[in-house]
């Protein structure tokens, strides 16, 4: 399944909502990594992901994701996860990434 973002401008949260659909891999960490560049470079906000419909990360997609909360944390903003899976959780817990980023 492809990686799809659907992102929108929250006014009343002044941040980025950040909807990650399908999978992300090697085969789509361009596509993520490239987005996300281009929103923090147009608005340069909190962002929160809404994960609901996150079938799968790798590590590739974990680097991405370390990567955009260095260039994010510079400015002083957040990175928040919300509505993961299970087993999405058991990862970022097995790596230590729950201790770096907020999930909700």
């Amino acid at each position: 399944m492809a990686l799809k973002l659907v992102s929108n401008y929250d006014e009343s949260l002044n941040s980025w909502t950040v909807a990650l659909q399908g999978e992300v891999d090697i085969s789509s960490k361009k596509q993520l990594k490239d987005e996300l560049i281009q929103l923090n470079t147009e608005k340069q906000l909190d962002f929160i992901f809404n994960c609901e419909n996150l079938e799968y990360i790798d590590s590739t997609g974990l680097g991405v994701l370390i990567s955009f909360y260095k260039e994010v944390k510079i400015n002083d903003k957040t990175v928040h996860f919300e509505k993961l899976k299970p087993s999405i959780i058991k990862l970022f817990t097995l790596t230590g990434l729950n201790k770096i980023f907020s999930i909700r």
